[in-house]
């Protein structure tokens, strides 16, 4: 016991550390029914404003180093989404991508954002999807890095896991919970065994909220009859060796698009952002440059 509370509160101060390196600061909005905790760092919001919205079971230390690339462009914020990261679990709400929307609308509307461009990664490309359908006049863009939302014809590694009856989202041991971390990327940053265990005890702890907000979201409110809806540029980018969610999704999404670019990277997986972080930097800056 002892040697976990020594990892979590060594986890706590790295982490802090690199949120201040990436110059974000934490904050709290008191929105109509939900208290949402984000960052947003301190760059004039005479810069375009980038919304940064991370995957299922993820929160928002996903962005640290990325947000850090992107601070001297952009004005970030990148929110823990409803029953994600610090944004408490109510056992009564609503976990699906519309009601994950509509909070993220209600946000945006408290922080008095009237344009943003937005990324998302698994989950997230689902709700920047969905937010770019039901909020065309705020959002600019959206770049979707891996994002969940449309059945895709191959199954991932992940998904024949379910099939067999076993949800890998859901890990119930240490062991089980590294396996799931490996499958997530293919090419991890360096994290010490301590870090990826205290993540992984909180991730256990948190295993009967991550089941509801996952019987809320997954295989439901798809995409694909809806995509033609979306009328910015969108960014998609995707990791072959993504294990959680397949590639074979990607001509769908182009077929569906009106605006479309797309990269797929050979090397990496599911977490494009996590893992390389300056690839995708580039990538977006790029993109964004380009419709500016």
């Amino acid at each position: 016991m002892a040697r976990t509370q020594l990892s979590y509160r060594l986890t706590a101060r790295l982490m802090n550390f690199e949120r201040k390196l990436a110059g974000l600061e934490r904050k709290t909005a008191k929105l109509d029914g939900l208290d949402m905790v984000y960052y947003e760092n301190k760059t004039p919001r005479d810069k375009p404003t980038l919304i940064l919205i991370h995957g299922y079971t993820a929160d928002k230390t996903l962005w640290h180093r990325f947000a850090k690339m992107l601070a001297k462009d952009y004005h970030i914020i990148a929110p823990d989404m409803a029953g994600h990261g610090e944004t408490l679990y109510d056992p009564n709400a609503n976990y699906s991508i519309p009601t994950q929307t509509a909070w993220l609308a209600k946000l945006l509307t408290h922080l008095n954002i009237k344009k943003a461009h937005l990324a998302g990664n698994s989950m997230g490309g689902f709700i920047a999807a969905d937010f770019a359908i039901k909020h065309p006049k705020i959002t600019q863009s959206a770049v979707l890095l891996d994002p969940a939302g449309i059945p895709s014809p191959e199954q991932s590694d992940i998904a024949r896991a379910y099939e067999q009856g076993r949800n890998m989202f859901l890990p119930g041991t240490l062991s089980e919970f590294r396996e799931f971390f490996d499958m997530a990327m293919t090419k991890p940053p360096y994290t010490p065994k301590f870090i990826v265990n205290a993540i992984g005890t909180a991730h256990i702890a948190r295993r009967d909220v991550y089941a509801h907000i996952f019987r809320d979201f997954f295989d439901k409110d798809s995409l694909e009859n809806k995509l033609g809806s979306i009328k910015v540029p969108v960014l998609l980018i995707w990791g072959k060796q993504d294990k959680i969610l397949h590639v074979s999704a990607v001509p769908i999404w182009e077929a569906g698009l009106s605006n479309c670019q797309t990269i797929i990277w050979d090397d990496l997986g599911h977490v494009p952002n996590f893992e390389a972080p300056k690839r995708t930097k580039t990538a977006l800056h790029k993109f964004i440059s380009s419709i500016a």
